[in-house]
């Protein structure tokens, strides 16, 4: 009977050392599964971020490369307008007051216009000026007279009608179609290229 108690007590401790192994097993198994699964979810979690970054990195970049790209544009278009500008009024005499005539006949308003210009110019003007001027207004009811006394201007004129002065000094006349002139560069020298 003793035995019999051992050998049921046995059965019994095998039973729950079965049953325990089992759940141990069962426990370890589930803790497997539940790591392996975070860990699958946390370097997806880590992948989608590190190509967001990368994909931020890249348009970053890109934007710097344009922005730096259009500043250098930019300087030339600069760099070339004031070029042009310096070689304006750099010209000789003559082509410089042929400039001069198609300004004020474009410039010009109806009634006699009182042309002024700095004394660097006024001391080169040629003879004719005035005469060959009003000849290109003749027919239009538009006249002009060159004032003697001189303007602070670096290169074209300021014309006065009574109370109304116009400046039409190269810098003003640059100043007023920059916009327009910077974008006839940008066509001209960029996208004839496709640069």
């Amino acid at each position: 009977m003793i035995e019999k108690i051992e050998e049921d007590s046995r059965a019994a401790c095998n039973e729950v050392m079965e049953k325990a192994q089992a759940e141990a097993l069962a426990i370890i198994k589930k803790a497997q599964d539940d790591s392996l699964k975070a860990l699958t979810e946390a370097v997806k979690k880590a992948e989608a971020e590190a190509v967001l970054n990368i994909e931020l990195v890249t348009s970053k970049a890109e934007h710097e490369r344009k922005k730096a790209v259009l500043t250098a544009k930019n300087g030339i278009i600069d760099e070339i307008v004031k070029e042009a500008l310096q070689r304006l009024k750099a010209m000789n005499t003559e082509d410089y007051f042929k400039v001069i005539m198609e300004l004020v006949v474009r410039y010009a308003q109806n009634g006699n216009g009182l042309l002024r210009f700095s004394k660097e110019d006024l001391d080169r003007i040629p003879t004719d000026f005035e005469a060959e001027t009003n000849k290109m207004l003749a027919g239009s009811n538009k006249t002009i007279s060159v004032s003697r006394q001189p303007v602070s201007v670096d290169g074209g004129f300021v014309i006065v009608y009574d109370d109304i002065e116009q400046n039409c000094s190269f810098d003003s006349l640059l100043n007023a179609s920059y916009d327009e002139i910077r974008d006839e560069v940008y066509k001209e020298i960029f996208m004839r290229d496709g640069i």
